[in-house]
């Protein structure tokens, strides 16, 4: 199911992007949804990935009962900037069940800091309810982007 977004960020596009590609920022950004210790994070150039064990509460009923072990969710985001813009592509992925994210992002100076548009795609691979869940986690990304300002000002806040 595609979707689109807007995220507002209260600094310039050269601090988001060093934000997102510091470990410690995705260990936060992620470290509540993972069983601590199960987390890797790593950094090449303007590649970052995070991958980690999903909190077995987090899963939510209807999607338990397919879930036969742990769920490992991969996060991979890439990032290309020029001049006063910066592009990133993000995938996810949760091994253990047929759910991805697939998403590319524009990030420019805006009055006041930075505004990041997403445009991606929830795909939930399950017959008969995949399609209800892809529409539950677009209606839930709302309140997932009022938590990625709250953490990115509070970061960026601490990190100038």
């Amino acid at each position: 199911m595609l979707f689109t977004q807007s995220i507002s960020y209260p600094g310039t596009v050269d601090e988001v992007v060093a934000m997102y590609l510091t470990p410690a920022y995705l260990e936060r950004r992620f470290g509540q949804f993972v069983v601590e210790g199960s987390q890797a994070v790593s950094v090449e150039g303007d590649r970052v990935s995070f991958a980690g064990t999903v909190r077995p509460e987090l899963i939510p009923a209807a999607a338990a009962r397919f879930v036969k072990s742990d769920l490992r969710i991969s996060f991979t985001e890439e990032w290309t900037t020029n001049e006063a813009r910066a592009t990133s592509r993000t995938s996810v992925t949760v091994d253990g069940a047929p759910v991805s994210v697939e998403a590319t992002s524009m990030l420019a100076s805006a009055e006041g800091g930075s505004v990041r548009d997403v445009t991606g795609n929830v795909s939930v691979r399950v017959p008969l309810l995949g399609g209800r869940i892809e529409k539950e986690a677009v209606a839930h990304l709302g309140r997932v982007v009022e938590r990625e300002q709250a953490l990115a000002a509070q970061w960026l806040k601490e990190h100038r």
